[in-house]
């Protein structure tokens, strides 16, 4: 079968492995301008193909038949070659309905604010619908349906979740968000449309802030799924969705270790490395590599305060790498930007060891006897918890704790 996918831009597509992964067919990417859409439609040389962002509109005038729900849509993200005849259908909306309710996402009393107006909001519209639930379209501008952003704070006590259906936030732009999570109080659930990076800045700020946060990947794979029924004819098992998007986690994701010095998260990094076959980075190494002198050498030149803008350079080159293990140094969770960085593309794991067998040593700064060890640990362990995805104990053997991650990660 000849599939693929059109859109502008489309370098941050996970498409291809996706599809590969689910039905085993090669998929192709065509970016296309708007010019080129008349001959990409009049020559019809494919099988099926999937739109992106800006076209799920514009293509709808080169259909021969829509599907009853993409017509109420006005979107079309999925396109049937049928004998020379196109038909186009919306799979955005199974994927992200699926995804609300296999997690039982409920707004309960509350309502939906959905943000943006494009395409994928009208997958998020198609859902509330569907489901029965009260939304709210936000937008930059006012008009009749949409409320602005300035209006959404100033009741933001009526949503209890929101729906990112911008892009914003998505890569190369990571460092963006739509809203301002902070200033909702009463929020249960951050659902972010954007699949690369697989943790956007909107869903860290939502977890560190005790709100639930799911993302984009999941949904993407379930509407391929979809879509890939449409093409093939054939039903596929809803666990090959869950089974898909550990494959890409597995391929991409970073393992990051955080946790006192002597915690074992060197050690235990390592291993990980050598059993998962994935380049491995110490964090101490690379400041030290990049400084030209110890860190105790630099922390007694210079201060805290410079080592601490070293470190955070170290974890934004860091962002958006893939398939490493990370071990960090003991106080990277001292500055919130570094473990955003570290979390756009990491699965972070908390490697606490008791802190009567965390060991003192001169080389360490912070940490040269026994009462500074004390004292650091009860000052670091809620932000040590507040920043793990998983907290993994390492008071034993070292690969205990290596085969804890492993069975985690689904290896």
């Amino acid at each position: 079968m000849k599939l693929g996918l059109i859109g502008n831009p489309l370098g941050h597509s996970w498409s291809p492995q996706i599809h590969k992964f689910l039905i085993n067919e090669d998929y192709e990417l065509w970016p296309l301008e708007e010019s080129q859409l008349d001959d990409f439609f009049m020559r019809r040389d494919f099988d099926g193909i999937n739109v992106t962002i800006p076209y799920k509109k514009t293509v709808i005038r080169f259909l021969d038949e829509i599907d009853e729900v993409a017509e109420r849509m006005q979107a079309v993200n999925c396109i049937v070659n049928e004998n020379g005849k196109l038909k186009g259908y919306n799979t955005d909306y199974i994927g992200l309905k699926d995804m609300l309710l296999k997690h039982e996402v409920d707004p309960e009393n509350g309502t939906v604010a959905i943000l943006g107006t494009g395409g994928a909001s009208k997958a998020a519209v198609e859902v509330c619908n569907q489901l029965n639930w009260k939304y709210q379209l936000v937008s930059r501008n006012k008009t009749e349906e949409c409320i602005t952003y300035d209006e959404l704070y100033q009741s933001e006590e009526d949503f209890s979740i929101i729906i990112n259906a911008t892009p914003v936030g998505m890569f190369p732009d990571v460092e963006k968000t739509p809203v301002n999570i902070r200033r909702f109080t009463k929020l249960s659930h951050v659902v972010d449309i954007v699949a690369n990076p697989v943790t956007t800045r909107l869903m860290f700020e939502a977890k560190i802030n005790g709100i639930k946060a799911l993302g984009g990947l999941e949904m993407l794979v379930s509407q391929a799924k979809a879509a890939d029924e449409l093409f093939t004819g054939n039903k596929y098992p809803d666990s090959l969705v869950d089974e898909c998007v550990e494959h890409l986690l597995r391929e991409r994701r970073n393992i990051v270790l955080i946790g006192m010095p002597s915690s074992g998260k060197s050690t235990v990094g390592k291993k990980l490395a050598r059993e998962m076959k994935r380049k491995y980075i110490d964090m101490d190494r690379e400041i030290v590599n990049r400084i030209g002198m110890s860190i105790a050498d630099y922390f007694a030149q210079y201060g805290e305060q410079a080592f601490r803008d070293v470190e955070s350079q170290v974890c934004k080159n860091l962002r958006n790498k893939m398939g490493l293990v990370i071990a960090t140094g003991g106080g990277v969770i001292k500055r919130e930007e570094n473990m955003m960085n570290l979390a756009y593309n990491g699965y972070i794991v908390w490697l606490d060891r008791y802190v009567g067998n965390l060991v003192a040593t001169k080389s360490r700064p912070l940490s040269q006897n026994r009462e500074e060890i004390y004292k650091l640990y009860y000052e670091r362990k809620d932000l040590y918890l507040k920043y793990s995805d998983v907290r993994v104990k390492n008071n034993g053997k070292f690969y205990y704790a290596a085969e804890r991650i492993r069975r985690l990660l689904g290896e």
